[in-house]
Formats: structure tokens, C-alpha cells, sequence
């Protein structure tokens, strides 16, 4: 459902609650000093994850035209 897990090593949270992603994984998925990152979570899962900001919402506005497309073209098929 969510693709091929991959491992990146751990991290330890300091007193300021700040972390460092592991190089390997700031290479791999272009992270650099700078981006914004939302840090999002399940709390019934205790899961956290980091999505890239300018990615999601670039995702965002392609969703919202498509939508907007979808919905015109229901508008003239009701009016058929």
C-alpha cells in the first residue's frame, strides 16, 4: 500500500527536542539546509513522518485544477 520501506539509521532528539536526518537519507530525497518541512503524525500509531512543504503543495494546486475540471465537466453532463 505504501511502497518499499527503507531503513536510514536512527537519531537521538536533544534537550531542544531538535534531531538530525541522516545524510544518506537527505541525499536520497534532496533535503537541504532550508526546506521547509511539515512534520505530521498518527498519534494511535505513534507514527511520525516529514513531507517536503513546496511538494505537497504543488500536489495541492494539481488536485484542486483537476477537481475543478472534474466538476465542469459533471455540470455539462447534467445539463445534457
Amino acid at each position: 500500500m505504501f511502497g518499499r520501506r527503507e531503513f536510514y539509521g536512527s537519531t537521538t532528539v536533544g534537550d531542544r527536542g531538535q534531531i538530525v536526518l541522516p545524510a544518506v537519507l537527505r541525499r536520497k530525497y534532496k533535503i537541504n539546509a532550508g526546506d521547509k518541512l511539515l512534520v505530521m503524525g498518527n498519534e494511535h500509531m505513534r507514527v511520525v513522518f516529514l513531507v517536503n512543504a513546496e511538494v505537497l503543495g504543488s500536489a495541492i494546486d494539481k488536485m484542486e485544477k483537476q477537481i475543478k475540471e472534474f466538476s465542469e465537466e459533471i455540470r455539462k453532463t447534467k445539463g445534457r
